[in-house]
């Protein structure tokens, strides 16, 4: 169990890592997999210049902690809005492409489930605040 929850985060972390960056050196090719309406969204949201740099920072910093085993639980609590927001943004708009973002939420919440008595004690913290 130790082994596949390290092997997950690691390729979870990998894979924010790749997409982090893509936010701001565009190496992956986006072009050829999007539809006229998808690259109308995609480029609604390049043209903010504050959202996807955010996200992409987020997803760098995170995707390193993850990769280096390092405030992982950080990492996963900071990465919950951007999951969310790459799942609807699939649902809104390519249901089609939806499939790499359910595993990269599947892989989340695993994590996320595996340190569930961190998040407890975390979230009854919050509550006592």
């Amino acid at each position: 169990m130790k082994n596949a929850n390290k092997i997950i985060r690691v390729i979870l972390g990998i894979a924010l890592l790749t997409f982090g960056l893509d936010k701001f050196l565009a190496f992956v090719p986006h072009g050829h997999v999007m539809t006229e309406e998808l690259m109308t969204a995609y480029q609604g949201l390049m043209a903010n210049k504050f959202i996807m740099p955010s996200v992409g920072i987020v997803e760098i910093l995170s995707g390193i902690l993850l990769i280096i085993g390092r405030y992982t639980t950080v990492a996963l609590t900071a990465m919950i809005p951007v999951t969310f927001g790459i799942l609807g943004f699939h649902l809104a708009v390519d249901l089609p492409g939806i499939i790499p973002g359910l595993i990269i939420a599947a892989m989340h919440t695993y994590l996320i489930f595996s340190k569930r008595s961190i998040f407890v004690v975390f979230i009854k913290e919050l509550d006592a605040v």
